[in-house]
């Protein structure tokens, strides 16, 4: 399957089209994560969308005052993680652990800003995706 392919059945990137989706598949960087290596640090400062394309990754959130982590969500292939600092640039608000060996597609928060002010059409297509992962995150830590 090509990387255009793949982009293509990301949500946050259906909307696009062909051609928006070939720009950003040359500038998409794929990397390998053995089992336990960290892609996302809750914290940090890094910029990158990551998108699954083979494995699993888990989601965690830093514990209460015990000390234990907070297991948010285990994705697969497809599923994509660090929207929110890709446009923002804030800290990273949760942990992503490799599970086993995952393969992902990396798009930094410079080459998608550089992408966005050649066609801003981009990011408009990808607003009501991107408006429906924040109502939910917001409607779980309501019901959590």
């Amino acid at each position: 399957m090509s990387i255009e392919e793949l982009l293509a059945r990301v949500p946050i990137f259906a909307p696009l089209s062909k051609e928006q989706l070939a720009g950003l598949a040359r500038l998409v960087v794929q990397r390998q994560f053995a089992r336990g290596q960290v892609l996302i640090r809750e914290g940090d400062t890094d910029a990158a969308l990551y998108i699954v394309v083979s494995g699993q990754v888990s989601v965690t959130k830093r514990g209460t005052a015990s000390g234990a982590d907070l297991h948010l969500q285990t994705l697969g292939p497809g599923s994509f993680v660090g929207e929110m600092t890709l446009l923002d640039g804030s800290p990273r608000s949760a942990t992503v652990t490799a599970l086993v060996v995952t393969d992902c597609l990396v798009l930094t928060r410079w080459v998608f800003n550089t992408t966005l002010r050649s066609d801003p059409l981009i990011a408009v297509a990808m607003l009501p995706v991107l408006s429906q992962r924040v109502r939910q995150a917001d409607e779980a830590r309501r019901n959590s």
